[in-house]
């Protein structure tokens, strides 16, 4: 029988903070959203401060400086590199690693008496190699697995749930609401039927749940009572669209500044869908403002020949800007979309191709390398100028310590 293992990285983007600053363990730590607007993790000394999660960071401004919480600006591009670091030293130990997020990955191993072992065993090498804590929860099934890896934070690292009586008291003892897949409103609905725990949800009657939560509520209760109705994903699935968006540190006015961001994300856009080998045969365009204290989207899109390239797209971005721009308003936020997505070798090339497509593509991979060696953004196309007038505000963002050269952590040995 294989049994499924759910690896949960604890607190991720703190501990990606503390793997390469040590002076915060033991410290409360929060990580702040962009433009430093909510926390997005906390450490465990935070959490018993009283801090809540997506709290505002103006309404916890007194808690931070009356317990000298840490308070730091989000990193993401430091926090997908330690993700992808996590993923290489567990597929190691799995043939398949289905990255659920970007702090937690399902893998199966072949049930044995050794399982909790070799777990634990697992967990000190990604500890060893990344200076990360990561909690593993084993079952028979994935739903399971989850609900193991979530009690296991606080039980030593690893929670085996193979285990019938084991797996029965953790059920009667979780509420509904924390299993994976039963929001509140499902929760509501369950209620009347006196449904509030996890352990009564499994007992209930297959007729009752299907006819409360549908189809995919009866297959997580069955998940529960340790059937598998879940599966691997060995591959993630197909991409349907591609966002690059941000909120700007402080309103912009000018046309000139947009377009500079706009560019930007199409850079981005295209860099991301060229790592995918994915081609884009649809771009969107959208911007964000305030209008009667009530915040309002628009944007508009427009049909492309499947590209990747990126002075096309940052083009095209361009100019639906300029179509959307108004002048004299204040907007917030920016963002394009690449939609129609289809595999870039599927594309048909142009009849009467004069080879600049070609060498378009051989440019687009030689930046894509040389930052890829140099680190993000190191090479930039001329629409690129500088975030000064609309970057976010990260006032206490950290260096990006295993991404960049000249950010990288200076060891001197003492004699």
């Amino acid at each position: 029988m294989t049994a499924f293992a759910l690896v949960d990285c604890n607190n991720f983007f703190v501990s990606c903070e503390r793997a390469f600053r040590p002076e915060l363990e033991s410290r409360p730590v929060v990580v702040l959203s962009n433009n430093d607007g909510c926390v997005i993790s906390r450490s465990e000394e935070a959490k018993a401060l009283g801090v809540g999660m997506a709290a505002p960071f103006f309404e916890i401004r007194a808690l931070v400086a009356e317990h000298k919480i840490a308070a730091i600006s989000a990193n993401h591009e430091l926090y997908v590199d330690m993700s992808r670091r996590v993923s290489a030293v567990l597929s190691r130990h799995a043939p398949v690693v289905e990255n659920y997020s970007i702090d937690e990955s399902f893998l199966t191993f072949p049930d044995d008496r050794e399982l909790v072992a070799r777990a634990h065993a697992m967990r000190a090498e990604v500890r060893r190699w990344t200076g990360l804590p990561v909690a593993v929860g084993l079952a028979s099934t994935k739903a399971l697995a989850k609900l193991g890896s979530d009690k296991a934070k606080k039980c030593g690292g690893v929670l085996s749930l193979l285990d019938p009586g084991i797996r029965d008291a953790l059920l009667d003892e979780t509420p509904v609401t924390h299993v994976w897949g039963i929001a509140k409103r499902s929760a509501l609905r369950l209620a009347p039927y006196g449904v509030r725990t996890a352990g009564d949800f499994a007992r209930a009657h297959d007729a009752l749940i299907q006819s409360v939560l549908g189809i995919g509520g009866l297959k997580l209760a069955h998940e529960l009572r340790g059937t598998s109705c879940l599966t691997l994903a060995a591959a993630p699935a197909a991409r349907q669209s591609m966002t690059v968006s941000r909120s700007f540190g402080k309103p912009v006015y000018g046309l000139e500044a947009l377009q500079s961001a706009l560019a930007t994300f199409a850079a981005r856009g295209a860099e991301r869908a060229r790592r995918h080998g994915l081609r884009a045969g649809e771009l969107g365009v959208h911007f964000g403002w305030r209008e009667d204290e009530r915040p309002v989207l628009e944007g508009d899109s427009v049909r492309l020949p499947p590209t990747n390239d990126t002075p096309a797209l940052i083009r095209a971005a361009k100019a639906l800007g300029e179509k959307l721009f108004v002048e004299g308003r204040a907007y917030k936020k920016a963002g394009i979309v690449l939609g129609g997505l289809e595999p870039a070798d599927s594309s048909q090339s142009e009849f009467f191709d004069d080879g600049s497509a070609e060498k378009s593509a051989r440019l687009s991979r030689t930046v894509d390398s040389l930052n890829a060696a140099l680190g993000g953004g190191m090479l930039r196309y001329g629409g690129e100028k500088s975030s000064t007038q609309w970057g976010s505000r990260c006032d206490s963002q950290s260096p990006n310590w295993t991404t960049r050269w000249e950010d990288l952590k200076t060891v001197r040995a003492s004699m």
